[in-house]
């Protein structure tokens, strides 16, 4: 009886030790992690996992930490381990995953577990939503990348730590950037931004180096714009709560930097950065200052007669939304306005956007895509006075800011074409309950096999198809196209409208993106065979106009996932619709 009492005796000590040391290792790590000490959370928490393994607590804490971390992605383990264990360990745990699938480019789970996170929290349903439509967007973005190549700077440049606001000379062998390296002297954990400067010999970058003692001070500093003579430099100061400066070249070095007017830099507010126009006379800034429209906005302001600057004007709200609007750029051109946003449709955290100025107005910004585009934090893009490349800053799966080049592939006035093609929202007519019988009762035939003789410049209508979520052009659908190049070649006047067309199966939104897809896939053959863009009408109809219906795969839903190309105009062939 002794024995036994002694050894129930043993296995409660052993239990509570065990629940003790676990809560040991959580309240440590938890100190830890209010603290924003995420790297000795980490360790902290991962300590306990060697011992404990199926604590469902430890793994979610954890999981949080590498949330709260450039590495998001590695999150994603924990967090299934932890919801497998205990699905009940925290009442947000379907938020948190739907995080980590996001960070991971699993959007369809992502959208899954938001959208289960606001059926048992109704007071987030508005953060679940705006995290689902953040999710579907990524998706939407993923199937239809842009025509760009995106590459890594390579080490010379990049370190384990943040590198961002690349500055390009327009020659092309200077990079002026910011970085948080430590130096000699400082700890990870304390190192400040400072502006670093490399040259381009023999086609490679040279090893970085402070751009000088005149500009790095021993709090943060950072690059925001370079004249193209490389003579001028505009960079944000942490003083007076974060205010923008300029500094000149001056023989070998650089002057003492200038802080900017009070029209630029309020008391009251912080100014994130800036970018001079190539002609000297305007000046674009983020700024948070009272009356704007969101959490930070654009402004411009212009070089008065005196030689100093005007009165800041917000850009308005075609650009500045609730959110961040950051990192503003114009084109070499003068007329193109790249920036960062949150607050317009992204893929997750800040994407790159762009907005043309078109009759005295910036135009609606249009997201620049996958893959410049992605589920962190994208920004400070830079384009090349020959805006056939450029640089940007981004988090990737290194884990840290880090500075990335992109060629575009075609012309990047095709590329806007694309990025910009118009969804077509269904009407009430055009659902599939109240389709025009003539529609419906188009034969198999009709649509597979269309009727055009290849002699016939007659292009009222022509079909292509596609496989079931694909948007990739089969070999009959190239051997159509041939033909379409053909009149397209010999009618300079012709314009085509390409529409996309998908199955019922899916959500609206993923139709939507994937029946742009297929429109695009055939705009991108057409113009690469040298097809003038403009001449290209892309619409995306998602499953709204069924030819036939959708009860069935075989002359039904195959017959619906469709491009219909028609003729929109001619001078030769003026009947043509």
């Amino acid at each position: 009886m002794k024995k036994l009492i002694a050894t129930v005796f043993l296995l409660v000590v052993t239990l509570t030790t065990y629940s003790q040391s676990a809560k040991e290792f959580l309240k440590k790590g938890g100190q830890q992690y209010e603290a924003k000490d995420y790297e000795n959370a980490l360790a902290t928490y991962k300590a306990g996992l060697k011992l404990h393994p199926e604590d469902a607590k430890l793994n979610l804490q954890t999981g949080l930490t590498y949330l709260s971390m450039p590495n998001k992605k590695e999150s994603l383990t924990y967090l299934q381990t932890a919801f497998t264990l205990d699905p009940a360990v925290d009442p947000d745990i379907y938020y948190y995953l739907g995080l980590s699938y996001q960070s991971n480019r699993q959007y369809k789970s992502a959208e899954e577990f938001f959208a289960e996170y606001k059926r048992r929290n109704k007071k987030a349903a508005a953060i679940a939503d705006a995290k689902i439509r953040q999710s579907q967007f990524a998706d939407s973005l993923t199937r239809i990348p842009s025509d760009v190549v995106v590459e890594n700077i390579g080490k010379a440049i990049n370190s384990s730590f943040h590198e961002y606001s690349p500055l390009v000379s327009s020659d092309g062998n200077t990079m002026i950037f910011t970085s948080n390296r430590p130096t000699e002297g400082s700890s990870a954990l304390k190192a400040f931004e400072d502006i670093y400067i490399s040259k381009k010999v023999d086609g490679q970058w040279t090893t970085p180096t402070k751009i000088s003692p005149n500009i790095n001070i021993e709090f943060n500093d950072a690059a925001a714009s370079l004249s193209p003579d490389g003579k001028t430099l505009v960079l944000y100061y942490e003083y007076g709560g974060g205010d923008i400066y300029v500094s000149k070249a001056e023989g070998e070095g650089w002057t003492k930097p200038v802080a900017l007017n009070k029209n630029i830099n309020e008391p009251m507010s912080w100014e994130t950065s800036a970018f001079l126009s190539d002609d000297g006379n305007q000046l674009y800034f983020s700024s948070n200052r009272e009356g704007g429209l969101g959490n930070l906005d654009i402004y411009v302001s212009e070089m008065d007669p005196t030689g100093d600057w005007g009165k800041a004007n917000n850009l308005g709200p075609v650009i500045n939304t609730i959110g961040r609007e950051d990192s503003p750029a114009l084109d070499p051109d003068g007329t193109t306005l790249y920036f960062s946003s949150d607050g317009h449709p992204s893929m997750g955290g800040t994407d790159i956007f762009k907005s043309e100025f078109k009759d005295g107005k910036w135009q609606k910004p249009v997201n620049l895509g996958y893959p410049i585009n992605s589920v962190e934090d994208d920004s400070f893009f830079a384009m090349t006075p020959d805006r056939r490349r450029a640089y940007f800053s981004t988090l990737r799966e290194e884990g840290n800011a880090e500075i990335y080049t992109l060629t575009f592939v075609e012309p990047q006035q095709q590329l806007a074409d694309v990025i910009a093609a118009e969804v077509v929202e269904p009407s009430l007519e055009e659902s599939a309950e109240n389709q025009p019988a003539e529609d419906a009762s188009r034969s198999l035939s009709t649509t597979k096999q269309p009727s055009i003789p290849d002699t016939d410049p007659n292009l009222s209508r022509k079909f292509l198809f596609f496989d079931i979520g694909k948007d990739i052009l089969t070999n009959e659908s190239l051997a159509q196209l041939e033909h379409v190049y053909g009149l397209l070649a010999e009618d300079a006047q012709m314009n085509i409208l390409i529409e996309g067309h998908t199955d019922n199966t899916g959500s609206v939104l993923l139709n939507s993106a994937l029946s742009i897809a297929r429109a695009n896939a055939v705009a991108k053959f057409l113009t690469k065979r040298g097809i003038d863009p403009h001449r290209l009408a892309v619409k995306g109809y998602g499953a709204s106009r069924p030819l036939v219906s959708n009860d069935d795969e075989h002359e039904g839903r195959e017959i619906n996932r469709r491009i219909e190309i028609s003729t929109v105009n001619s001078t030769t062939h003026a009947s043509r619709k």
